[in-house]
Parts: C-alpha cells; sequence; structure tokens
C-alpha cells in the first residue's frame, strides 16, 4: 500500500520567498515542486480551464512517478455536457500518460453531484479512479475512491483510494494520520495538506516522518 503525500495545488502566490525563490518563474514551480512531493490536487478552478496542452506541458515538468489528482465540482459538469465527459476525460487521461491517479468529483451542500455525472467521468478511465467526498455519499458504490479531512478517516474503510485532506501540522496528528491510513489496507492513499499558508511545510514534514515510519 502506498501513500502519496502532497498539497493543494501547487501556485499559492503565500509560497513565494518561502517554499520558492521570490524570483522563481512561474513556468518552473510545477518542476520544484516535484522534486520534494510526489503528488498534488489540481483545485477545480484550473481543471475548469484545463487543456491538453496544459496537460503536456505539466507531464513535461514532472517525472513518471509523479501524480496528478484533478478536482472537479458541479461547476464543471454544467461547463460540460454529460455526453461529453466520457470522451473528455479519456483524452485528459491520456495526455497524463500514466500520472493520472484520481479525479475527486467534489459535492456541497448545496450543489450534490449525481451518480450518473461521476459515473460518465468514470466511464472515459482506465487505470485512474473517481473519488466521491464523504458528504452526500452514503450511497455510493464502493468502486469509487473517497476523499474528504482527516477527521473522516473512518469514512473511507471501504474504498479503493483514499484521498485525506488535513490542514494540521503537528507531528503527532501527522503521525496518528499516517497510522491510520496505513491500517486502511487501501492499495493507494493520497495525504493532502491544504493550510494554505503552510501546507508545503507540513507535507515536508508527513514526508520525513512517513520515511521514518518505514517509508510507508
Amino acid at each position: 500500500m502506498t501513500i502519496q503525500i502532497g498539497t493543494y495545488g501547487w501556485l499559492n502566490p503565500r509560497w513565494n520567498g518561502s517554499f520558492y525563490d521570490s524570483d522563481l518563474p512561474e513556468e518552473w514551480k510545477l518542476s520544484w515542486y516535484a522534486n520534494h512531493f510526489r503528488t498534488v490536487v489540481v483545485p477545480s478552478e484550473q481543471v475548469l480551464k484545463l487543456s491538453v496542452d496544459t496537460i503536456d506541458q505539466w507531464v513535461e515538468d514532472t517525472d513518471p512517478d509523479f501524480r496528478f489528482i484533478l478536482e472537479i465540482d458541479s461547476k464543471f459538469f454544467v461547463q460540460n455536457r454529460s455526453n461529453e465527459l466520457s470522451c473528455k476525460f479519456q483524452m485528459f487521461e491520456s495526455h497524463f500518460e500514466g500520472q493520472l491517479d484520481a479525479v475527486i468529483c467534489k459535492s456541497t451542500r448545496a450543489k450534490l453531484i449525481k451518480h450518473d455525472e461521476y459515473e460518465n467521468v468514470q466511464t472515459g478511465l482506465s487505470r485512474a479512479i473517481v473519488c466521491v467526498n464523504t458528504f452526500g455519499c452514503d450511497h455510493v458504490s464502493e468502486k469509487y475512491g473517497r476523499s474528504g479531512s482527516d477527521d473522516q478517516l473512518p469514512e473511507m474503510k471501504s474504498s479503493p483510494f483514499a484521498i485525506v485532506y488535513s490542514s494540521r501540522g503537528q507531528l503527532p496528528l501527522i503521525r496518528e494520520n499516517l497510522e491510520y491510513m496505513k491500517r486502511l489496507t487501501r492499495k493507494k492513499c493520497a495525504l493532502i495538506f491544504n493550510h494554505q499558508d503552510s501546507a508545503y511545510h507540513h507535507a515536508a514534514q508527513a514526508r520525513i516522518l512517513a520515511d521514518l515510519m518505514g517509508g510507508i
């Protein structure tokens, strides 16, 4: 079982001058990021504007073992017709050349994504898996992965892929999350830090801790 560690996005301007050198060009940031972490969640706002040319550039900027997770929300389904979703994600996955791990379908209390919508996404994917956030997913098939915050970990036991968000950087809490994720016995898990100011620092601590715990 593999636990990938990364952050929610890599283009946070608050990281300039700390994680990134203040004069590092924007187009070099993904390469720099990929030298430190093994996965990243691409926020839904970026996915709305995603093109195959952009994907090709991302693949060129990273090594083959680096992994992407795309996040989509209700806006994506409004912008794209249902009968076009499978073809679109088939095209996306092809251009990622094996580096796309998952697509998160992010529901909110106001906008629940329907089963047939994420089913259309999964139909277009041959390797990557659709992950549904734990909010409102009581009746989701176990063939789908789950995503949610670290306090929702117990709800992810039966999923083939667990994507866990955390905004907490205290070492005991990071260790607790890693140990719990290891016990999930899923083939894949991703621990994604999303604190706006400190996500990269939390993720760096988690990687060191994971290595000390036996390279999980």
